[in-house]
């Protein structure tokens, strides 16, 4: 899950440096649609990643409460003061 968080923010960051380049091109003349459909594409895996991100987290979170569970059950002390 980590790889693809990391791998999808890379992509969003490369896209939005495109969408930049194409921003750059429309105050000089060049095609705004063009501009659009890059940042919308910048945004969406950002916001994806995020969101796997979340979803990671969550899973993570109740990972060590079931861990903190067992440690209790079985009397073994996990660190916590």
């Amino acid at each position: 899950m980590t790889r693809v968080t990391i791998a999808l923010t890379l992509i969003g960051l490369a896209i939005l440096f495109i969408a930049y380049g194409y921003g750059v091109r429309v105050i000089h003349g060049g095609s705004a649609l063009s501009h659009m459909y890059w940042s919308t594409a910048a945004m969406f895996f950002v916001a994806l990643a995020n969101f796997i991100a979340i979803a990671h987290l969550a899973r993570s979170e109740r990972m060590i409460r079931e861990l903190r569970a067992l440690c209790e059950k079985h009397g073994i002390d996990y660190g916590e003061d």
